[in-house]
């Protein structure tokens, strides 16, 4: 059993919430899922279902823009302590001029392994230049960037913050940094494509589910907005399995992925290699 799912949020784990309550009122209030709060043997029983190894766990750190953090590092950090099946991303607040310190404490005293940012609930442009600074450090730490891309539910957020040509400065500005647009950035699927393909440092995750279920979805994103020979001959080193759960169960988008028509090797680079890339590495 080996790879990854590239794209979870910790938020139902209940061992987590009786620990740490405040996050029952992050889960509900700015993460808005309302799912019933599951024992952490779930979140491993649903990457066994889906005949996966590892799980990188996403917080979000909307501090201004929301007054919650969605996980703090730290608890990120515990979780990973609780179970060798995750890898733990940084989030940081974009607003705070401390952002690259913080960010380099998680992950030189944590051991995070990478950081995640969410433009539409955070309320900023990537593209702006107050960032570069927190960019120029998530490269000197040669860790990747997972930035929220594409469409956003969340009450209050805004669709601007989250289309694809806001990252095109980031991609030619830091080509070493490592970039993980989420969601396929959809419904800008096709930006999304022309952006990776242009620039080698711009990855995209699987982890989009909009409308209906997911095997229509992804097919529908995948083969008749972009075909599908665009992602196995031209993309395959830049793609990367991601369920978004739990929105979604990890074995229900792992599936339909695996049924798209990949080819065996392409499957093993989305789940498996292309992660390991990211990550500088499996440990």
């Amino acid at each position: 059993m080996r790879g990854y799912d590239f794209h979870t949020h910790p938020v139902l784990v209940r061992e987590m919430v009786a620990r740490h309550p405040e996050l029952q009122a992050a889960a509900r209030e700015t993460f808005y899922i309302g799912n019933t709060f599951q024992p952490l043997e779930t979140f491993l029983l649903e990457l066994d279902a889906a005949e996966l190894d590892k799980a990188v766990l996403l917080p979000i750190d909307a501090t201004t823009s929301r007054g919650k953090k969605v996980y703090s590092n730290e608890q990120v950090a515990e979780l990973c302590g609780m179970s060798t099946r995750f890898v733990g991303f940084a989030s940081v607040d974009p607003h705070d001029p401390q952002a690259p310190q913080n960010l380099e404490y998680a992950i030189r005293e944590l051991g995070l392994r990478g950081l995640k940012l969410a433009p539409p609930m955070q309320e900023f442009f990537p593209d702006e230049s107050r960032l570069f600074p927190l960019y120029r450090k998530a490269t000197e730490l040669g860790i990747p960037i997972l930035f929220h891309a594409g469409m956003s539910w969340e009450p209050g957020s805004r669709l601007k913050y989250g289309h694809p040509l806001r990252f095109e400065d980031v991609a030619a500005e830091f080509p070493t940094l490592r970039i993980v647009l989420a969601h396929l950035a959809w419904p800008w699927v096709v930006e999304a494509v022309a952006l990776a393909l242009k620039y080698p440092n711009v990855y995209l995750d699987t982890s989009a589910l909009y409308f209906d279920n997911p095997r229509d979805f992804l097919r529908f994103a995948m083969t008749h907005q972009v075909p599908l020979t665009v992602f196995e001959r031209s993309l395959r080193h830049q793609l990367v399995f991601g369920s978004n759960y739990p929105r979604v169960e990890i074995k229900n988008m792992a599936r339909c992925v695996r049924a798209l028509g990949f080819s065996d090797e392409c499957l093993r680079l989305i789940f498996e290699t292309n992660a390991e890339t990211l990550l500088g590495g499996a440990r």
